[in-house]
């Protein structure tokens, strides 16, 4: 724990430096900071900060830069905020006017997000396990290979490839197809359903073998993770100039299971930098909460650079994971 000056030394480098994106000089922090003492102190200050890992010097005349470390104090001391009352007022508008399926929502509460912040937004579906079934489809690949889709009533979709063990005309795998649509819609998505055995033993050899591969396919989906949903990507030139940095997150972007891990659901809000993230080495800030529905449990964030504005992205983020959670209670 920094002493009191030291720590508001460090708040007001970090919010100088998020406000211009240029090294912070001494004038600046006495400027931003209502500290009585001079430009002497504070730059000793600095170079204590320095010293101890919280701040670099690019040049030797030139002010100091904050590191991951004075954004990790910075952030981990941050005070409560409100967003501006235009952002209110566009959350509510939108969460008061949208009647949308599911996964139609969740797309459009990630563009939301980024509107909001100006930043890459992202949305994890909760997993589908308790979603009731609509409609089930069986679509022929090949002769021994099929697709398992599944609609929820939520309008959500699960789909998994199987493998049949002898193949199939379309007219026997639409008879399996209306078997597991006769016992599983209606029924919740992953529910330990049982069909009935003489009925199954009555088969054909290849529709039973059918049905025992959508059976199985079907379980696969329900326990697949969650959808995930990106909005706001055409910002990423305008918010990292550095195009390394740009490539490195659409890598991470295209890549639903490393999305997920980085939106690791917690109940309380998530903050995490690349260097605390594995295989993550570029200039990158992700802001989460999680949210709750009755299949489980969702992520709302925000990726973006270190020099993003915590104070409304923090609000946005968790003003819009509780409206998220109210939508979604209210509709199920």
């Amino acid at each position: 724990m920094l002493e009191d000056r030291r720590s508001e030394i460090l708040k007001a480098l970090v919010e100088e430096h998020i406000r211009t994106g240029e090294p912070v000089s001494s004038r600046a922090v006495a400027e931003r900071t209502r500290l009585q003492v001079s430009t002497a102190t504070i730059r000793n200050d600095l170079a204590a900060l320095e010293a101890e890992g919280f701040a670099v010097q690019p040049h030797t005349s030139a002010g100091r830069v904050p590191t991951a470390n004075a954004y990790r104090y910075y952030v981990d001391h941050l005070g409560p905020a409100r967003l501006k009352f235009a952002a209110q007022a566009k959350i509510a508008t939108f969460f008061g006017d949208v009647h949308l399926e599911l996964s139609k929502l969740l797309k459009a509460t990630s563009d939301l997000l980024a509107e909001v912040t100006d930043l890459p937004a992202v949305v994890v579906a909760p997993g589908l396990i308790g979603d009731k079934v609509r409609s089930v489809h069986a679509v022929q690949i090949t002769a021994d290979q099929v697709l398992l889709v599944a609609v929820t009533e939520g309008g959500r979709v699960a789909q998994q490839r199987g493998r049949l063990r002898a193949p199939v005309t379309p007219s026997e795998l639409e008879e399996a197809q209306a078997l597991i649509a006769e016992y599983h819609v209606g029924k919740s998505l992953g529910a330990d359903v049982k069909l009935p055995e003489e009925r199954v033993r009555s088969l054909a050899g290849p529709v039973r073998e059918a049905v025992l591969t959508l059976v199985d396919a079907l379980h696969l989906a329900a326990s697949a993770g969650g959808e995930v949903f990106v909005g706001g990507t055409q910002r990423l030139g305008a918010v990292w100039h550095d195009l390394s940095a740009v490539s490195k997150v659409l890598e991470v972007l295209e890549r639903e299971a490393e999305i997920m891990a980085l939106l690791a659901a917690e109940q309380e809000t998530s903050i995490h930098f690349a260097s605390e993230l594995p295989e993550m080495d570029a200039d990158v800030a992700v802001v989460s909460k999680s949210y709750e529905s009755l299949t489980g449990g969702g992520s709302v964030g925000v990726i973006g650079p270190m020099r993003m504005n915590y104070r409304r992205v923090i609000s946005a983020v968790e003003e819009i994971s509780r409206e998220l959670e109210e939508q979604i209670s209210q509709t199920s």
